[in-house]
């Protein structure tokens, strides 16, 4: 019986010690806390670039390119009397393609080619997006598909929206290290996106009733530049001590 005990505690006693042996503390990483924080500004528009386009169709595509060339020189021509600069007219896109269909029976049926130009005209003054606008139409342009406004000197309106939102992603960071129970630490990672977009997508036909009020001289494009804000985003990682 005494062997026996003595044998149940020996192998108690190795298994404790085995157990000491083996056990090893857990080291933690150091801790961090990720925040984010937003600072947007605005500011008012001093720049606007337009993308217009003229279509053209024709029986062929030389009748149809013809056309085009004839029309879009026409709209240049008009939109430089205007005070607008070579430099600030440029292709954006040219395309031609031909019209498709089909028949009861699946016989492909050919149609008109189809020829268009676009081009993105850039002004430095916002007061004339109602001029060029209503003298590119009036001058054969049947397409507009976009209008983007833009600030030249933005570098200081980004300075105050960064500030605003590294200043909002330290408060949420020490929000939530002090609601822990921790202290805050310095930063270990931190990175920005920025969004200063101001385009406003439009789809425009001109229509017979269109052409009749450019003729009579009583139709006017009202267009209002408003603000465009630049926005600043920051991801941030802060060390908790």
């Amino acid at each position: 019986m005494k062997k026996t005990v003595l044998f149940i505690t020996a192998v108690i006693s190795a298994l404790a010690f085995f157990t000491s042996c083996t056990y090893k503390n857990v080291e933690y990483d150091t801790r961090t806390v990720s925040v984010s924080g937003t600072g947007s500004v605005e500011v008012e528009a001093d720049n606007v670039t337009l993308s217009l386009s003229v279509i053209t169709k024709g029986e062929s595509v030389t009748s149809a390119s013809n056309e085009n060339a004839k029309i879009m020189t026409n709209v240049k021509n008009s939109i430089l009397a205007l005070g607008i600069t070579k430099d600030c007219i440029a292709t954006e896109n040219f395309s031609v393609y031909r019209e498709s269909s089909y028949d009861d029976k699946g016989k492909r049926i050919d149609g008109l080619y189809n020829v268009t130009n676009e081009i993105n005209i850039f002004a430095k003054d916002v007061n004339l997006v109602s001029d060029i606008i209503d003298t590119a139409l009036s001058s054969g342009a049947n397409s507009l598909s976009s209008i983007q406004y833009g600030i030249s000197d933005k570098e200081v309106a980004i300075k105050q929206a960064r500030t605003i939102a590294v200043q909002q992603a330290q408060e949420a960071a020490q929000l939530i290290a002090g609601t822990s129970g921790a202290r805050l630490g310095k930063v270990l990672r931190i990175s920005e996106q920025q969004n200063n977009s101001n385009r406003k997508n439009v789809i425009f036909t001109k229509s017979a009733m269109m052409d009749s009020l450019m003729e009579t001289g009583s139709a006017s494009t009202p267009i209002s530049a408003g603000k465009s804000t630049i926005t600043v985003t920051v991801n941030a990682v802060f060390e908790l001590k």
